[in-house]
């Protein structure tokens, strides 16, 4: 029984890693998304501003 409780807590540890890890990856990716529109906003044309929100 111990290593099935053993087991049970490593895939939680695991799902958790990974939650966080996505958590993380997503956060980074808006945030490089809303320095990219920041810095692109006095020089793309509207229409191209709209596609990279999309």
């Amino acid at each position: 029984m111990g290593t099935s409780t053993r087991s049970g807590d490593q895939q939680k540890k695991q799902r958790q890693k990974e939650f966080k890890e996505k958590k993380e990856h997503r956060e980074r990716l808006l945030a490089a998304k809303k320095a990219n529109r920041n810095s692109r906003k006095n020089n793309d044309a509207p229409d191209e501003i709209n596609k990279s929100e999309v």
